[in-house]
């Protein structure tokens, strides 16, 4: 039943759209350990870093949303949804 859990999460698609999602610039440094000006640096980059992967997503979780893990710049399997 996690697929349909996920499932009803609304997507972000931009990693700017993640940032504001999660309260701002000043609110995804304190939870990535990054500067406020790298944040905001981050908005005009198609990817975030990803060892910020992890928290960002749960974070995200934690507001009903969900992000796809190429904005991370992963790649997702040949198998994934």
């Amino acid at each position: 039943m996690l697929f349909g859990y996920y499932a009803l999460m609304d997507e972000i698609r931009d990693t700017s759209e993640i940032i504001d999602a999660l309260g701002g610039n000043i609110a995804v440094a304190e939870l990535t350990g990054a500067t406020a000006k790298a944040v905001s640096n981050w908005r005009g980059f198609e990817t975030l870093p990803s060892n910020t992967f992890v928290i960002l997503s749960a974070a995200l979780v934690r507001i009903g949303k969900t992000a796809p893990p190429s904005l991370w710049g992963m790649r997702e399997g040949k198998g994934a949804a």
